[in-house]
């Protein structure tokens, strides 16, 4: 489990007193999977920081089309725009596992930050990186193909790491929620599931995908 000092890491060059001032604003809870942080047009009382588990963001359409834009892992800050103008959210977030997670209350980091400028620039260079990611991912839902998409996203699920030494990762998620992370449809998912154990480069066993061959999928993503 992430722990509430590696949740201060996403801050850079804080002196001790700041850290314990972070800290002591924490408020840490435990939610199951599916619990839902916050909606788009909600206006936004606090910001959280992920501890442990995997939380999603993602946009509705109007027909009630789920597109899935980041999956974030431990430690990650997500709620931000709570912080800015209106502190209205235009994305969703969803436990996708359980989780747990700290909250703080806005106007509370609004003074931290306010009192700590550098804090302030690591959540502008957080929420940088945040807007190109999706952006990325927004360019490869309109560039690559579904079985490009999708290896892609079973090494990042899965956690492969570069060097492909480790034993196979297992990723345990419905075709849907897949569907969903990649812009795609179900059924569409499922064919190239197919295809992919089908060229022994994934085994299904029960509800888990085994990564059996990372730098072929590494190699189809690219």
């Amino acid at each position: 489990m992430t722990e509430a000092s590696d949740i201060l890491n996403l801050f850079h060059d804080l002196d001790p007193a700041a850290r314990a001032d972070l800290k002591a604003l924490l408020q840490v809870a435990s939610y199951p999977a599916g619990h839902i942080f916050h909606l788009p047009n909600e206006v936004g009382s606090h910001v959280f920081f992920l501890q442990q588990g995997r939380v999603r963001i993602y946009k509705l359409s109007p027909e009630g089309r789920a597109l899935t834009l980041l999956v974030l892992h431990p430690p990650s800050l997500f709620g931000e725009m709570a912080l800015i103008g209106t502190g209205t959210h235009d994305t969703c977030a969803e436990s996708m596992t359980d989780c747990v997670v700290a909250q703080i209350e806005r106007e509370s980091l609004r003074r931290f930050l306010s009192r700590y400028p550098s804090a302030a620039i690591d959540v502008m260079e957080l929420m940088g990186v945040r807007l190109r990611t999706m952006e990325q991912r927004l360019a490869d839902i309109a560039f690559k193909s579904v079985p490009q998409r999708l290896a892609a996203l079973l090494l990042d699920l899965a956690g492969d790491p570069a060097d492909g030494m480790t034993p196979p990762s297992l990723v345990r998620y419905t075709h849907q929620q897949l569907a969903e992370m990649i812009g795609a449809y179900r059924e569409t998912v499922t064919k190239a599931l197919g295809d992919m154990r089908e060229a022994n480069l994934i085994r299904v066993v029960d509800d888990a995908i085994i990564l059996v061959d990372p730098a072929q999928l590494r190699q189809l993503a690219s």
